[in-house]
């Protein structure tokens, strides 16, 4: 084992998957990222566990040989990648709105990238669990997967926290689902399915939620950028599951019905490759910037994809795979009423 300082050097282990290790000068990038991974922070590392290492300046002024690349004007930062067999290494200049997004551009598909080599799917989706079973909400952005999470979260009847927006999914020995704690990423619009999370915010982040979503409505969701939360001020008291069986895999759709409802699925061929592409939707960001740097392999992308496929397939064939259909429209209390018995026949 390999000892660490925390003064600039920041670890976080992800199970027996990977590690993200930050080097930084900067006060602000470390608070970031603990707040981001505390859950996961070590200070210890297993010899050879894969890892996505960055190195971040505080500082828009890069050697030459950097790639410059901005988001929605305010975040600008220029960066260089390194790859290795069980590391990928990123050096970045860049200004404090850019730490965010050099974690959601770079840091998090560099981390979901090194899991598929070690035979982890990192899926799109919000988990919870109960009686040592997990539920995974997975869906194309809108579909709800923040909200059913939340909805369950808040009905506080013994189910625990085990992912807000990622979680890690394994086939062998057995499937099992493993927690990616983040903090939870609030909209405006959540408030309306889960009000008491009102109460468990500063009237800063209050504040910034009432004008994040002014933005969001005005540019037509074109801008739409959340007030992060720690899930232990979100849901204080709920314990995490750090690992589950999985009871169900959930494709969340919305439809103009009374009422949640659960149905098996069928086809699994489509649906593996539908989730494939909704978890290269999320990776798009990161593809454009290794493109940018020159740094983007046909051939090492084709395997990557084929990769996640061939886990895709092989945890839909090992796991319950439903649809579960939510109404449009429908008061908190009566969702949380209609769903939760739902999911506990699940669980049981």
């Amino acid at each position: 084992m390999q000892p660490l300082t925390p003064d600039t050097f920041q670890v976080f282990q992800f199970h027996d998957i990977a590690a993200v290790t930050v080097s930084s000068t900067a006060p602000f990038a470390r608070d970031f990222f603990n707040a981001e991974y505390g859950y996961h922070s070590v200070t210890t590392l297993p010899e050879n566990l894969p890892d996505a290492s960055l190195n971040f300046r505080l500082d828009q002024t890069a050697p030459e040989g950097f790639s410059n690349h901005s988001h929605k004007l305010l975040a600008r930062w220029q960066y260089k990648f390194a790859f290795f067999p069980n590391n990928i290494h990123m050096d970045v200049y860049g200004n404090r709105a850019a730490v965010s997004m050099v974690h959601h551009m770079m840091v998090h598909p560099s981390l979901r990238w090194l899991a598929a080599g070690h035979e982890t799917l990192l899926l799109h989706a919000g988990a919870v669990a109960k009686n040592g079973k997990s539920l995974i909400f997975t869906g194309k952005g809108g579909a709800g997967k923040t909200t059913t999470t939340s909805l369950v979260l808040g009905c506080k009847q013994g189910w625990q926290i085990h992912a807000d927006d990622y979680v890690f999914l394994q086939n062998d020995p057995e499937p099992q689902s493993k927690a990616y704690v983040t903090r939870s990423h609030l909209y405006h619009d959540l408030l309306n399915w889960v009000p008491e999370i009102h109460t468990r915010l500063t009237s800063w982040e209050r504040t910034r939620l009432e004008f994040f979503g002014a933005l969001r409505k005005y540019s037509r969701e074109g801008i739409k950028w959340p007030v992060r939360l720690a899930p232990t001020r979100l849901w204080p008291g709920t314990p995490v599951a750090n690992a589950a069986s999985p009871a169900g895999i959930l494709l969340l759709e919305r439809a103009d019905i009374s009422k949640p409802a659960i149905c098996p699925v069928q086809n699994l061929d489509d649906t593996a490759s539908d989730l494939l592409e909704m978890n290269f939707s999320e990776a798009r960001h990161f593809l454009t910037l290794l493109k940018k740097a020159g740094a983007l392999d046909d051939q090492w992308l084709a395997a990557w994809k084929e990769k996640e496929l061939n886990l895709l397939a092989d945890l839909l064939r090992k796991n319950p795979i439903f649809k579960l259909v939510l109404p449009f429209s429908q008061s908190a209390k009566n969702a949380q009423s209609s769903l939760l018995p739902l999911l506990d026949d699940l669980v049981r």
